[in-house]
């Protein structure tokens, strides 16, 4: 009788929690549960129900005070929820060097100073970094306009990985059309952001799209396109307006006229 006495007091000593973010599951000390696949240097998050239902001082459960990491890989950081927090939140950050590969992490939830004698919890946390958690696309690649006219691209980021992050985007090679604008994207999410380029002459330019996160340059895509701009009657009815053109006299008043009218678009 002792013995099933004694069994059934280390089972009531075993409890299992409520995990409420990034999903919901129970799990107890000794588990190991996956947070999904992030880039150096992003941040995963954790938020856990503190409260149980069985057990305790007076076998009707009670609260978790504290939730915190430990054991954290080289270059790695993490943040310990508040105390008596509800729900207790924790978050952990990636080395931006972080190299591709499963990386295991403690998680802690306790009892402070075993006040409710529900006994503390410890189970693993496991995340997987990647380089590749972020996809982009430019289109189109090239495009021919006339002079005067915008020239669009659509630049569109996806986000492939189990966190939301910063991302920068800008060009170069169009020094007077340089453009930079940084979006957040959710885990699983997309942004599409425009550029245009306008040029007033014939002219050519061959130009990148670079997008980077902002929580490691390894996580980094560089996009190539070009753009043409060519002549038309309406950027050549326009040219008039910007300055005298050698032409006989007689054809004056017919160009001043195509200039006024151009002034309508």
């Amino acid at each position: 009788m002792k013995k099933i006495l004694s069994i059934l007091l280390v089972f009531g000593l075993i409890h299992s929690i409520q995990i409420i973010e990034p999903f919901l599951r129970e799990t107890s000390t000794g588990d190991t549960v996956f947070l999904g696949m992030i880039g150096p240097g992003q941040t995963v998050y954790i938020s856990i129900h503190p409260k149980v239902y069985s057990g305790g001082i007076h076998g009707i459960g009670g609260n978790y005070d504290l939730a915190y990491f430990s054991a954290l890989p080289e270059g790695w950081s993490a943040k310990k929820s508040h105390l008596y927090g509800d729900p207790l939140q924790i978050k952990l950050t990636a080395s931006p060097e972080a190299e591709a590969g499963d990386y295991y992490v403690n998680v802690n939830v306790d009892d402070e100073g075993d006040g409710e004698e529900l006994g503390n919890i410890t189970f693993v946390a496991r995340v997987t970094i990647d380089h590749n958690v972020m996809e982009t696309e430019i289109y189109p690649s090239k495009k021919s306009v006339s002079v005067g006219q915008p020239a669009r691209f659509k630049i569109t980021v996806y986000n492939t990985g189990s966190t939301g992050d910063v991302f920068r985007i800008h060009s170069e090679g169009v020094p007077k059309w340089d453009f930079q604008e940084a979006v957040y994207i959710p885990a699983k999410g997309k942004r599409d952001i425009y550029y245009e380029v306008v040029a007033f002459e014939e002219e050519s330019y061959s130009f990148s799209v670079i997008v980077e996160s902002t929580s490691s340059p390894l996580i980094r895509e560089e996009m190539s396109a070009e753009v043409s701009f060519y002549p038309s009657i309406f950027s050549d009815m326009k040219a008039v307006n910007n300055g005298a053109l050698v032409f006989p006299i007689i054809e004056a008043p017919i160009y001043s006229i195509l200039g006024l009218l151009s002034n309508l678009w």
